[in-house]
């Protein structure tokens, strides 16, 4: 039986999955600034982060699937920090260039190192009362990769916070205080790694996504409250059917697997019905769902201006 932690952990990561893209996509729409490309990378890096963890609490029985994913997603996320350390320079106007230099160096080794395995080596699987999850080795390169994430995740924080003060305007400062905010929330989501190297705290792992999906509420709310980083939101009927159609094949394929799991022998000789099941269930759900969207988005758009 699959136990709570996989499966709320399964939806959060699902959806921050989609609050992500849909964040990447608005800040690559606007992509005028260095700023907005590497915050577009931090983010791009940050799909792995939650498709990895979405992947491996579906197929958290498979156990030779667990290693290679923990693999694959493990090694990109070295690169967090030095996004949001160089971003932060760079949107502050604040360019520390040897520091940036250094971060840079670091990382490329640490990447290198986990490349062949030596920063980032996974070797086997913890199987825990609430679940299966790959095991990091520890090790001393393990210390000091949390030593450079709350290094350089806090220092980046710094700069904003030192930014916020000297904010010329008071949307100004709100736009620091939201990025500031949504940092520091990601910097404490990496609590969730503690179930990688051994440490038996079931909730540590749904906390840690349920960090990242306030994250994406925080820059989403900015995004569309107060224009961070000058995007002005373009809602078309493409994007709200892309993002209802993404919902639906979630939504499709986690209670398919829910049927499977909890009554799979009586639908293995009727799999069609399980199909229209799921399917059914998709539709009953979305369909208020649009419904409510849309009369939201005729109420809060009927006295803006939007640019297409």
């Amino acid at each position: 039986m699959v136990s709570s932690i996989v499966i709320i952990t399964a939806i959060e990561s699902g959806l921050g999955f989609l609050l992500t893209s849909t964040i990447l996509y608005l800040v690559l729409s606007r992509r005028r600034k260095a700023y907005h490309y590497l915050f577009a990378a931090f983010l791009f890096v940050c799909l792995f982060w939650d498709l990895g963890t979405f992947l491996l609490m579906i197929r958290n029985n498979h156990l030779n699937e667990l290693e290679t994913i923990g693999y694959i997603i493990g090694i990109p996320c070295g690169f967090i920090p030095i996004l949001i350390f160089h971003f932060a320079c760079q949107y502050t106007g604040r360019p520390i260039k040897w520091a940036i230099v250094l971060g840079w160096v670091l990382t490329m080794i640490f990447f290198v190192m986990g490349f062949f395995g030596l920063g980032w080596a996974v070797e086997g699987v913890y199987t825990y009362a609430w679940g299966n999850i790959f095991k990091v080795a520890s090790n001393v390169g393990g210390i000091f990769t949390m030593v450079f994430w709350l290094t350089f995740n806090l220092s980046a924080c710094w700069l904003l916070f030192k930014g916020a003060k000297k904010a010329a305007s008071r949307l100004e400062r709100r736009h620091y205080l939201y990025i500031l905010t949504g940092f520091l929330v990601i910097t404490f989501a990496i609590v969730k790694v503690g179930v990688v190297m051994g440490v038996n705290i079931p909730i540590i792992l749904p906390l840690g996504m349920f960090l990242v999906d306030v994250f994406n509420a925080i820059i989403g709310l900015a995004i569309i409250k107060d224009r961070l980083f000058d995007i002005t939101v373009i809602i078309k009927k493409g994007t709200l059917y892309s993002i209802l159609a993404a919902l639906l094949i979630f939504i499709y394929s986690f209670s398919e697997h829910m049927l499977v799991t909890y009554i799979g022998e009586t639908f293995t000789k009727y799999s069609t019905l399980a199909h229209f099941i799921s399917i059914a269930a998709g539709i009953a759900i979305l369909i208020p769902v649009k419904n409510r969207l849309e009369r939201l988005m005729e109420r809060y758009f009927a006295h803006k201006k939007l640019e297409f």
